[in-house]
């Protein structure tokens, strides 16, 4: 049997031997936290079962896997930690709020609620893109009840 037949079932000893001193490594060449290491090397175990590469430079393979696997960990990592020291999750901050839309989208939603249910209806499927037409089809209504419905709609929304 030659060497370079890819070996199968063996990679249960391969992370015995390699895993820790693989975590190290990766360590030592991208400054991330722990866990971002942790994932990184779990993503070249990963890509090691995917990809079943040649064994003969097995440990330089998953480092240069990882290692490369950490700096985008590390790039695009979010700017709040997941969890926080203690280990209780981390709180998401509040995305910033312009008083003045939630506002005027409340009484909007609020106008939108008094309408009948049928100019609703109506008014919620034009919203959603269909034509006057399709609506016609979907509500069984005529062309010209969906056109009365959506004009009685605008009015009692303008006022």
């Amino acid at each position: 049997m030659r060497e370079d037949v890819r070996l199968r079932g063996d990679e249960a000893a391969l992370f015995t031997e390699h895993h820790e001193r693989l975590e190290r490594a990766v360590a030592r060449a991208v400054t991330a936290p722990h866990q971002v290491i942790e994932d990184a090397c779990a993503f070249a175990w990963l890509q090691l079962l995917r990809t079943e590469p040649e064994r003969g430079a097995i440990f330089a393979w998953l480092k240069v896997v990882a290692v490369r696997e950490a700096v985008r960990l590390q790039t695009h990592r979010p700017t709040e930690p997941l969890e926080a020291p203690d280990g209780e999750p981390a709180v998401e901050p509040e995305p910033a709020v312009d008083v003045e839309t939630e506002c005027a989208a409340r009484e909007a939603l609020a106008a939108v609620a008094a309408l009948p249910a049928r100019q609703r209806r109506v008014l919620g499927l034009h919203v959603g893109g269909f034509s006057y037409a399709e609506i016609g089809e979907r509500t069984g209504d005529t062309y010209r009840t969906v056109d009365r419905q959506m004009a009685s709609a605008r009015r009692a929304l303008a006022a």
